[in-house]
């Protein structure tokens, strides 16, 4: 599932030339996203990432320069916009430690429907070391993961997590939300389940919810 380019208040309020430049570089980072998690970064070319995006080749250059700044540009904007897309709530705050928990959960499924290309991404780059994941993990996992931890620890407190070491509740929830949206292919093949479809997806949020909360109420 592609991901949509969502035009947001801050770029309506451009002028038509300037608004122009920046949608052709939101199209430019979606389809190196696209095509990066697809293929890897050796597999992606600058010109299938032109094409993929409908603009002429000599556009890349112009706006990242080389194929190295046209990723790390592209995973900027990738964890921008999942910061912008996980902001909580209105109330957020007040919900108990569980429901904030449950809340998020719910939240971050619906993401990673909208946007498989980020967990694909991640693990192209996670199959070998490489600097460019070395950048990523300094500047954009490394402090998601630490606000993680604080988060986890209070609700250890609270009696929401188990007490198990943060790094396994940090990927045991992630690659549970992400999992059937990554292999999208794989479940419809196997099960026979469209991930994309709306109803899926939420009834996919309340089977994790459930195994992860609910039952251990019964």
């Amino acid at each position: 599932m592609s991901s949509t380019i969502e035009i947001d208040e801050e770029v309506e309020a451009l002028g038509p030339r300037a608004r122009k430049k920046r949608e052709t570089r939101m199209k430019i980072l979606q389809a190196a996203l696209d095509l990066f998690s697809e293929k890897g970064f050796e597999g992606a070319s600058v010109r299938d990432i032109a094409a993929r995006a409908g603009v002429i080749h000599g556009l890349i250059k112009y706006h990242f320069n080389n194929k190295d700044e046209l990723w790390k540009a592209a995973v900027d904007f990738l964890f921008e916009r999942q910061d912008r897309e996980m902001a909580p709530p209105a109330g957020y705050h007040d919900l108990p430690q569980k429901e904030q928990a449950k809340n998020w959960i719910r939240r971050y499924v619906h993401y990673c429907a909208r946007h498989p290309e980020h967990a694909r991404i991640m693990v192209q780059e996670s199959i070998r070391d490489s600097d460019r994941l070395r950048w990523a993990v300094k500047r954009h996992i490394g402090p998601l993961h630490e606000r993680a931890r604080q988060i986890g620890e209070q609700r250890v407190e609270a009696g929401v997590y188990p007490d198990i070491p943060p790094h396994a509740v940090i990927y045991i929830i992630s690659a549970a939300a992400q999992s059937p949206f990554m292999l999208s292919a794989e479940v419809a093949l196997a099960e026979g389940i469209d991930v994309t479809d709306s109803s899926e997806i939420d009834a996919y949020a309340d089977a994790l919810i459930a195994f992860l909360f609910d039952h251990r109420a019964r």
